[in-house]
């Protein structure tokens, strides 16, 4: 099983995940429900996954609406119809390939009619001396959100899915575990909020590519090299689906 991927569907290499797949406006969408006893198989955490993989033809607006329709559907999985969002932005803008969450949250409008949406970037602990968590609850305490959606980069274990496919779940986030450095997981448990984690994977370990992940290889990871515009893309993306989410 690959150790260095925070996606779901790249979790069944030894194992069966039952999934339902279709395909909505040419994107295609993998959904898939993670129970106890699937989730002790897998190793991944319980909720509903969503993964969204775009064809060459598909153009922004089009994958906007498909993740815009997918992230309703996660808030009508958690029981959220109106209310309070607080979106979270994870990672560090001083790298680009970990800039994800804050590139998103430059963009979402605050404020809103169905929903009203809330932002913040707690950036890492390197930077702030105070664990991303830490703030996260912190806030989460005294402005009570109805939801979380925290958006974060993810790692891959294949080559063809960097900056190609968004995983969305309502199994939160764990930030830092696709690159075995996992941080205290941002999820209904800890929160005591429901949470929606959103991803992109930019990252892949050295080890996946050579088909050994050793801690020889492991420890080196690689980004596209047009990563930049990936991560400014995929923000565009997010940000636009959540905002249009709030109308």
């Amino acid at each position: 099983m690959n150790n260095f991927s925070d996606l779901l569907i790249e979790a069944g290499e030894e194992i069966s995940i039952p999934s339902h797949s279709y395909r909505q406006k040419g994107v295609d969408v993998r959904e898939t429900k993670v129970d106890k006893v699937l989730s002790r198989q897998c190793g991944k955490k319980e909720g509903l996954y969503l993964t969204l993989t775009p064809n060459a033809h598909t153009t922004p607006s089009t994958l906007v609406d498909v993740l815009q329709n997918c992230i309703k559907k996660l808030l009508r999985e958690c029981g959220v119809n109106e209310g309070k969002i607080l979106i979270v932005g994870l990672g560090n803008e001083n790298v680009i390939v970990d800039a994800l969450g804050n590139e998103v949250i430059k963009k979402i409008r605050t404020g809103g009619k169905s929903f009203t949406l809330s932002a913040i970037a707690p950036k890492v602990a390197d930077i702030t001396g105070i664990k991303s968590f830490d703030i996260v609850k912190a806030i989460v305490d005294h402005h009570k959100p109805d939801l979380v959606i925290a958006i974060d980069t993810l790692a891959t274990g294949y080559l063809h899915r960097l900056g190609n496919c968004y995983q969305l779940t309502t199994a939160g986030i764990c930030p830092g575990g696709g690159v075995d450095n996992p941080q205290t997981c941002l999820n209904r448990n800890t929160l005591f909020v429901p949470v929606v984690a959103i991803g992109v994977p930019l990252i892949i370990s050295v080890g996946n590519i050579m088909g050994n992940n050793s801690s020889e290889y492991a420890k080196y990871m690689l980004t596209p090299r047009d990563v930049d515009t990936l991560v400014r893309n995929s923000a565009d993306v997010i940000a636009s689906a959540i905002n249009n989410v709030s109308l």
